[in-house]
């Protein structure tokens, strides 16, 4: 798959070098579970391309559950190694981090999305850490919550049904969030940049479903990152988050 692109390290360690190639042609195959675990026993031997194609798998939505911080520390350990285009888009995700990407930026890059049929990594790990940590360096989290889940609840899409189940967090939480903010506030800002990333990323040729999922995904990692995360399940990846 193009996505995955061309290796840019080899290793000096033959098993993890093997490795690597047999995650390759499990990628070709579209056997995203045997690739990832065929580039976690690579990236035991510090391979470069494992660690950036294992960002890909977890941030793409291409296993059966979305793990953002492991995304983000693949994307790092092949950054500091030197593969060229986690070097390339490292102040990005530098930037979410410290919340300081831009909510702006954020839609800018949904809009430069291209249909793969999953997710793109880089954006999908910038959004969650990014609205993640703005929300918590304003205060926001918890109206930023209510307001999205509020909105999904009237939602006629199955999959986005399951997903507010999936939260583990009860109606009465979050019912009203809707008319909860007010008009300028950090949580309002937020969630009017949620508006324009996700209708960015259905206009972009990704469609309206993967845009949907893609927000509910941002949504559900702060929640995991919050108080009410304990009882929420894991977010799902792009296959099983459409199985309704």
């Amino acid at each position: 798959m193009a996505l995955f692109g061309k290796q840019f390290f080899k290793s000096s360690d033959a098993r993890a070098e093997d490795e690597y190639r047999s995650g390759v042609l499990a990628v070709s195959a579209k056997n995203f579970q045997a690739a990832y675990d065929h580039f976690n026993r690579a990236a035991e031997g510090e391979h470069g391309s494992a660690y950036y194609n294992l960002f890909l798998l977890h941030g793409g939505g291409y296993l059966p559950t979305f793990d953002l911080d492991a995304a983000a520390d693949n994307f790092y350990k092949a950054a500091a190694i030197g593969h060229p285009k986690a070097e390339q888009q490292l102040y990005m995700l530098e930037g979410a981090d410290r919340a300081g990407f831009g909510m702006d930026n954020l839609a800018a890059l949904a809009a430069g999305s291209v249909e793969t049929g999953f997710l793109p990594p880089i954006l999908m790990v910038c959004a969650c850490r990014f609205v993640t940590a703005v929300s918590i360096k304003y205060g926001a989290t918890m109206d930023v919550i209510a307001y999205e889940l509020d909105a999904a609840s009237s939602s006629e899409d199955g999959y986005v049904q399951a997903f507010i189940r999936r939260t583990g967090i009860a109606s009465s939480l979050y019912r009203g969030g809707l008319n909860r903010l007010v008009e300028g506030s950090a949580a309002d800002q937020i969630t009017d940049g949620l508006n324009d990333f996700s209708l960015a990323l259905s206009r972009s040729g990704m469609g309206s479903k993967l845009g949907k999922m893609a927000r509910c995904t941002v949504v559900g990692h702060m929640i995991k990152k919050s108080y009410l995360g304990e009882n929420a399940a894991p977010l799902l990846g792009v296959k099983r988050f459409f199985e309704v």
